[in-house]
């Protein structure tokens, strides 16, 4: 595979990171470069992208948000001695 072919390769990838390596191997064929689908994974994977689909949902749910929201709300008058006191479990010092 050429350099232009791998270039072409990622540039999909980085518009759609959904898109297969069967689809890839279609559009690589419309530019009449012919190469199989285990090819096109081998560059991906020397090139630092892997057979890993991005996360579909939102990392937060809606309740999630009104949860935090509502707790946000309730602690807003809280002076700042009162979180001196709180264990917090993303300190990692």
């Amino acid at each position: 595979m050429t350099a232009r072919a791998q270039r072409r390769m990622l540039n999909e990838v980085k518009q759609n990171p959904r898109v297969s390596a069967e689809d890839l191997k279609i559009s690589l064929e419309h530019a009449n470069i012919s190469v199989d689908k285990s090819t096109t994974r081998k560059t991906l994977n020397k090139n630092g992208v892997h057979g890993r689909t991005p996360r579909k949902k939102p990392l937060l749910s809606k309740k999630n948000i009104a949860e935090r929201l509502k707790f946000a709300k309730e602690h807003l008058d809280v002076p700042p001695r009162y979180w001196q006191n709180i264990l917090w479990t993303d300190n990692y010092s």
